[in-house]
């Protein structure tokens, strides 16, 4: 059985707007069954380094942005969509 899709959610601890984008983020993978990865900044220094006034971004298993900052069910819902139906 292949494993199901995922994307790295990245975030930070006491960040209102990751909290937010969590909850934006668990709905609209919620409807693809696709997994999230969270990643915290401070794990990582190369992660810290990309994405520490970037925060919160979604990232593709390939790497790419998906979404970051204020995130958006209009910007997640076609790139997970894209992402299960290639995974």
């Amino acid at each position: 059985m292949a494993d199901r899709p995922y994307v790295d959610f990245i975030t930070k601890a006491n960040c209102p707007l990751c909290e937010s984008g969590a909850d934006t983020l668990r709905r609209a993978t919620a409807k693809f069954n696709i997994d999230i990865r969270e990643v915290d900044i401070f794990d990582d220094d190369d992660i810290y380094d990309a994405y520490s006034t970037r925060v919160p971004v979604v990232l593709a298993p390939n790497g790419s942005v998906i979404d970051e900052g204020k995130l958006s069910q209009a910007k997640l819902t076609p790139a997970l969509l894209r992402l299960k139906v290639s995974g």
